[in-house]
């Protein structure tokens, strides 16, 4: 009875270190089927639904692969929110694909320094700046394109995009945004936790 009541408690122990076990090994991985910084550049206008999902990989690592709304693909891993969505018009055409902040804030921090102040970004960028201009000053800073957009594709005109950047830390990590309609600066905006706004 003694031997009984043993294995009972060690195969009890051993069902309640399983759930324990299967999170530890379920850790985020990089899977070679998720979005990466290459295969979102390599998306291009245009492309179909089925198109986009064969370029970020032939595992079930995005949603909405049958549907008519965006699809989104999970960059990284996983466990990570971290994804970049892609929108397409009625004709199954890419008109639009964006990273989220999460995926967004892995690339463009990596390895870039983040310099720029409220004061540069109040004295050295004005609306009606072009998008050659603004990249020209944000060189090697941290900031990327959130997203871009053709809203009449297959036409370019009003094709839009915002681009993101962080600033420094002494302005804890604003918020910045600059907004272009056809290359050209439409607004901008800077949010940081130490503006009285």
């Amino acid at each position: 009875m003694r031997l009984r009541r043993l294995v009972t408690a060690a195969l009890l122990a051993a069902t309640m270190a399983g759930p324990t076990a299967a999170v530890a090994s379920a850790a985020p991985k990089t899977d070679p089927d998720d979005l990466t910084d290459t295969k979102y550049q390599a998306i291009s206008f245009g492309m179909s639904r089925q198109q986009v999902a064969a370029v970020i990989g032939t595992r079930p690592h995005c949603s909405g692969t049958g549907s008519d709304g965006p699809l989104v693909c999970w960059a990284k891993n996983q466990f990570d929110d971290q994804t970049g969505s892609f929108t397409f018009n009625t004709a199954d055409q890419l008109t639009r694909k964006e990273k989220d902040y999460a995926f967004a804030y892995a690339w463009y921090t990596r390895d870039l320094p983040m310099i720029m102040t409220k004061a540069q970004y109040e004295q050295q960028f004005a609306v009606g700046d072009t998008l050659a201009e603004v990249n020209a000053r944000i060189a090697g800073t941290a900031c990327t394109d959130r997203w871009v957009e053709y809203p009449g594709y297959p036409s370019p005109s009003g094709w839009k995009t915002m681009i993101q950047c962080t600033g420094t830390v002494s302005e804890a990590y604003p918020d910045i945004e600059f907004h272009f309609t056809d290359g050209v600066l439409t607004h901008k905006t800077y949010y940081s936790r130490n503006d009285p706004h």
